[in-house]
């Protein structure tokens, strides 16, 4: 970790990479060609307008440790890991919470975050003492800086922490940053500590008040920029994952009246105009892809800047570019009008990495790129839990059927498009199904943490378990079976730090407990 602080300072104190000016930012393409010393509001502004150094959110753990994510033996019979990198050693660890092999991997979720931090309190530390900025400008550059900070710290804490539930404030939480100083301490703060000072950042961010725009040339929406929906949005996924309803839906009602749009799959959504052609075994075989799937960087830079819903870009980022649904999650979707499963499900995707079998994937921005910001249809999914958990069942069902009705096709009977419930616990276990077909992958370990340890027993999504075979990092034993459990309270809820950063810290960050 001192490694890693070391170099950022150096990178930070020294030069900073310039992207562009801010009006042109999202119609340039960022250019390390140009550093200058931090002097200006300008340079503040490229360093904030830098959307590579901030979006990707890159945490095989929550990938592959998801139900989402097949695990099995028959898929790998068929692929092995030579043509899927889901089922090399590396990935394993993570889909079957290896805590005792993890720490030894290369995970660079925690670098890549802290990272993130270390910019935020370098732009802290230099927002009253550059030129060229009004008071408000000052302040608001400030505000988007603990913004930066409290999504990182908040992501870092759903990954190597502990669920913050009662009971668990004095359990290990995170390293807390707040400048750019070597001898800041390294030594973990308790949950409470760390959802404190998250909490404390959130605050100020959401004094931000700027509108999310799009340019009307490009089509390209500036959410690479904190904005009045982004700190809404997150505050209202923030207070979901804390149980705290009444004020989730407070802001996911704010977020959605900042921003409500959303991508009507029966008008805006369309097949890539030319299906990709494989040859496999002296066959062609044809793959249809969402055109967010267009291949060339340019186009996924615009695709994903003009998918309207997104109220902060942000995505979850998967390196072995392939995510493997389980058949619990495709069991979820109507295979016959529901166009998510119609455009994100590629039931034949094998084909593309030369296997000959029908094995599918989750598609949405390229192989690797689904959204993992705050979204129009997360807000109203959140609004939905809320309004069910809180007793106001007709209004919950209501909210959830405008994002169906976004999402399901038209031709479909209104039985089909409408989901209906009885009662809260109905309520609230479709909604839950509804959030688990929109958000697969970026979402569900977290949500499986939250919903197994929050304060009603209805909605518990106990243990998870995976069927595997025995391995290690040099071997998979293709004669022995095993069972893996993620536990409903286990330990293993919390990833394990990298050894690397423990080694670096000269053991002061401490491992979590298992």
């Amino acid at each position: 970790m001192k490694t890693l602080l070391r170099y950022s300072f150096i990178l930070a104190a020294c030069a900073c990479l310039l992207v562009g000016c801010v009006d042109q930012f999202l119609d340039e393409k960022p250019s390390k060609s140009t550093t200058v010393v931090i002097e200006t509001g300008e340079h503040l502004n490229a360093l904030l307008n830098s959307y590579t150094t901030y979006y990707l959110e890159n945490s095989p753990w929550l990938i592959n440790g998801s139900d989402d994510e097949e695990c099995s033996t028959a898929w790998y019979d068929i692929t092995g890991s030579n043509k899927c990198e889901g089922y090399a050693p590396q990935s394993l660890c993570y889909a079957t919470w290896n805590t005792d092999l993890i720490p030894g991997l290369t995970d660079n979720t925690w670098k890549a975050e802290y990272l993130k931090i270390f910019y935020a309190n370098a732009i802290l530390e230099n927002a009253d003492k550059v030129s060229g900025l009004a008071d408000s400008e000052r302040e608001n550059v400030k505000r988007e800086a603990r913004f930066i900070r409290a999504y990182s710290m908040w992501y870092l804490a759903q990954i190597y922490c502990l669920p913050y539930v009662s009971g668990n404030e004095s359990r290990q939480g995170l390293v807390l940053k707040s400048t750019t100083q070597f001898d800041e301490s390294l030594k973990r703060a308790t949950l409470k500590e760390t959802y404190d000072f998250i909490e404390a950042d959130l605050a100020e961010a959401l004094k931000i008040d700027t509108p999310l725009t799009q340019n009307a040339s490009t089509g390209r929406w500036k959410n690479h920029r904190a904005n009045k929906a982004a700190v809404n949005g997150f505050a209202a996924r923030y207070y979901l994952y804390r149980n705290d309803y009444a004020n989730a839906l407070k802001y996911a009602d704010a977020a959605l009246s900042a921003h409500n749009l959303l991508v009507d799959y029966n008008t805006e959504m369309r097949y890539m105009s030319s299906p990709v052609i494989v040859t496999i075994n002296g066959r062609t075989e044809t793959i249809n892809f969402p055109y967010t799937y267009e291949g060339s960087a340019n186009n996924v830079n615009n695709y994903m800047f003009e998918w309207k819903e997104l109220m902060y870009f942000r995505m979850a980022y998967d390196s072995n570019w392939w995510y493997m649904p389980s058949q619990s999650l495709l069991s979820l979707y109507d295979k016959q009008y529901d166009l998510r499963y119609k455009y994100h499900i590629i039931p034949n995707y094998s084909y593309n990495n030369t296997i000959d079998a029908e094995l599918p994937a989750y598609v949405f921005f390229w192989k690797d790129r689904i959204p993992s910001g705050p979204t129009t249809a997360e807000m109203l999914l959140i609004k939905a839990e809320c309004e069910a958990r809180t007793g106001n069942v007709s209004a919950a069902m209501t909210t959830v059927n405008k994002l169906r009705a976004a999402r399901i096709d038209k031709s479909a009977p209104a039985s089909v498009v409408n989901l209906t419930a009885s009662g809260k616990e109905e309520a609230v276990r479709q909604i839950l199904e509804e959030r688990r077909r929109e958000m697969p992958f970026a979402r569900r370990l977290m949500d499986v943490r939250r919903l197994n340890t929050n304060d009603e027993s209805f909605d518990d999504v106990g243990d998870i378990t995976k069927t595997f075979y025995a391995f290690d990092l040099n071997n998979i034993n293709k004669s022995s079976t095993k069972t893996y459990t993620l536990g409903k309270n286990a330990s293993n809820l919390a990833c394990p730090i990298p050894e690397t950063e423990i080694v670096a810290s000269e053991g002061v960050i401490v491992q979590n407990i298992y």
